[in-house]
Parts: C-alpha cells; structure tokens; sequence
C-alpha cells in the first residue's frame, strides 16, 4: 500500500511537470551561467501585467533600484499611455538589460504597489531580437 502511494505521489508530480514545462522555456541568465524558466510568449503575456514595446528614454537610479522611463510604440497588455516607468532590482547575479536609446519588448509585472517591475527570467529582451516574440503577440496596439 505504502508503495502504491509513493508511485501515485511521483506521478502526479509528474504529470504537474510535464504540464508546466511546455509553458516554460531553459535559459541562461546573460552572462552568469544561471539557468532560469522563462515563459513561451503566450504565458509570459497572460501572466504579465504590461506587454509592450518602447524606447529607453530616461534611467534613474537609486540604491539598487533602477528606473527606465520608455516612450511606448506598441502595447498588447496594460500599456495605453505614451510614457511608462519599469523598475529593475539589481544584483550581482542581474543587471537592467535596458539602456537610454535603446529600443525593448518589455514583459513587466506589478509589484505589491502597483510598479511595474522586470526580473532576470523575464522574456524581455532587445526588440532587434524579438521577432518571433512580435509575430505571436500579433499587431499590437499603438498608445493614445
């Protein structure tokens, strides 16, 4: 019986895995050699509170908190204005990815006060390589 019940436990857990991992994707963290479960873009837009596309503007920074404010082009999620701000924690293991001037598809979520924040397993990236990411999410909307 003992038995039965450990084989019935492990494959529960197994059949929960294997649902979970095709909503996730390996990656490595950009240049630590972490290994870190990214969303496919299908999750990563149901699970993000903001999708959306824009150019670095303006970058604060303060203590470990970093502050990028992008000029929005196009949105799928939460990004009906023309300007939005993205915090970052950084750490030795993880750095903002985003730079003044330069343009990002951004795959942010909200923190308990409302940020919108981007962490190191986010799907956000350069939007020079994002191409694929652009044709799921589809046309987009443009901000008012």
């Amino acid at each position: 019986m003992k038995n039965r019940i450990l084989l019935s436990g492990a494959l529960v857990f197994s059949a929960f895995v294997t649902g979970l991992s095709s909503n996730i994707q390996k990656a490595e963290s950009r240049g630590s050699g972490a290994r870190c479960a990214v969303l496919t873009v299908k999750s990563a837009l149901q699970h993000s509170t903001a999708v959306f596309a824009g150019e670095v503007t303006g970058e604060e920074k303060n203590g470990d908190i970093k502050k990028s404010t992008f000029k929005i082009e196009k949105y799928w999620k939460g990004g009906d204005r023309k300007d939005i701000e993205v915090f970052v924690y950084e750490t030795a293991r993880f750095q903002s990815p985003f730079k003044e001037g330069e343009k990002f598809l951004v795959y942010a979520m909200a923190d308990d006060d409302g940020k919108l924040t981007v962490s190191r397993c986010s799907r956000s990236r350069a939007l020079e390589n994002a191409g694929d990411d652009i044709k799921q999410l589809g046309e987009g909307k443009t901000p008012k």
